[in-house]
């Protein structure tokens, strides 16, 4: 499934080259895609007439979000160029056998829930201003994808948010690896609904979450390579068999991991 998805979207995460004076813009114009690209320092860009951050050495960095609009305008210095963004179809997910603590939880386990929530919030406050991710994003780990982004979620037949991440389903104790370079944001262990949870920051204002883990290998503060082992596959918190969810957010926008892992940055 996963080879199929990266052979069907290959046109839409190629470079776009617009001019000598408009810059390369690399990433998806997708839902839930990434942009990121490099102005020079006498010039301003806006998306949709609003201005970007521009941080260390010219780079800015635009997610899209669940959903968006059909085109979107980049400017630069005032000149405009419009480009299509790709829709998705978004799928509906029925997960069902979850202890019913878990899709409606006591007063109690609410209190957790919302120190959970700040923990989390938090953390994808910028981090790092500088660029840390490079060219490429991997999986975490190889597996059938038994959840995707973007997807409206049905949990023990009561309608939830939608699902900001994927699902890999794999054996408990596989390796996970980093998808990308980043520093060790938050490690938290039996988190109500994420179990055993790390956050890494990509710089820029760019996560990962990582959730349901059953064993976490790195250290907050730590920097970590791309494809260093830092965790194992578990079943911990909200979930009905091993795997892991992997999530990513640009701030508050969520990202789909797997834009990223066909996206050249």
């Amino acid at each position: 499934m996963i080879k199929l998805f990266l052979l069907l979207s290959t046109i839409l995460f190629s470079k776009n080259a617009i001019s000598d004076d408009f810059p390369a813009i690399f990433g998806c114009f997708c839902e839930g895609g990434l942009l990121t690209g490099k102005i020079k320092n006498n010039q301003e860009i806006k998306i949709n007439e609003k201005k970007l951050t521009v941080y260390e050495n010219g780079i800015f960095v635009f997610a899209f979000g669940r959903k968006f609009d059909d085109y979107v305008t980049v400017s630069i210095n005032g000149k405009t160029k419009k480009f299509k963004v790709k829709n998705k179809k978004y799928k509906i997910e029925r997960i069902n056998g979850l202890p019913n603590k878990k899709v409606q939880p006591s007063e109690k386990d609410l209190i957790q829930i919302r120190n959970d929530q700040k923990k989390i919030k938090l953390s994808k406050k910028i981090g790092e201003k500088k660029k840390l991710f490079g060219s490429k994003f991997i999986l975490p780990v190889k597996g059938r994808l038994s959840g995707f982004f973007g997807s409206q979620r049905i949990l023990n037949s009561k309608p939830r948010s939608p699902h900001n991440g994927i699902d890999i389903a794999q054996k408990e104790g596989a390796e996970i690896l980093a998808p990308a370079s980043g520093r060790v944001k938050l490690v938290e262990n039996n988190m109500f609904f994420t179990g055993n949870t790390l956050i890494m920051d990509h710089g820029l204002g760019l996560i990962s979450i990582f959730a349901h883990m059953k064993k976490i290998n790195v250290k907050n503060g730590q920097y970590v390579d791309l494809g260093k082992k830092i965790g194992e596959v578990g079943m911990t918190g909200r979930a009905t068999g091993p795997h892991l969810h992997w999530g990513v957010y640009l701030l508050e926008k969520p990202v789909d991991p797997l834009s990223l892992v066909q996206s050249d940055f």
